[in-house]
């Protein structure tokens, strides 16, 4: 059964998730790649609808599948949610597929790394 506050943790982490990873996708597709041709309002989009497709996985269908540990379920939920994601940046954004692959691990990466090294500092709380 799955708890109150793993319930609380997840939702926290997944505003987290999606916030940064949008953000991420927007900058790199707006002022590294410099691509002006897709909509901005797609791009969000794309970095909101992806983030929130994924993040349940690697929360609730990957660590209990065969009652994986956590650092087990990782090694495969985030993976996952990286191919996934450049998939759907692939085809919904009409970008080529090295541009979808590079974002999707660039936003991920993001996500990922930034949560715990908040958290580390004391800067980061779940609600």
């Amino acid at each position: 059964m799955i708890s109150t506050t793993y319930l609380h943790n997840f939702l926290s982490s997944a505003v987290f998730t999606i916030v940064v990873e949008t953000a991420v996708l927007f900058f790199l597709l707006r002022f590294v790649i410099k691509n002006k041709d897709i909509n901005s309002g797609k791009v969000i989009f794309a970095g909101f609808f992806a983030s929130l497709a994924t993040i349940p996985y690697v929360w609730f269908v990957f660590p209990y599948i065969l009652e994986w540990p956590r650092k087990t379920s990782l090694l495969f939920s985030e993976p996952f949610a990286f191919i996934i994601e450049a998939i759907f940046y692939k085809g919904f954004l009409k970008i080529d597929t090295k541009t979808s692959l590079i974002l999707s691990l660039v936003c991920n990466l993001s996500s990922y790394f930034l949560g715990p090294f908040l958290r580390s500092q004391g800067l980061w709380i779940y609600w």
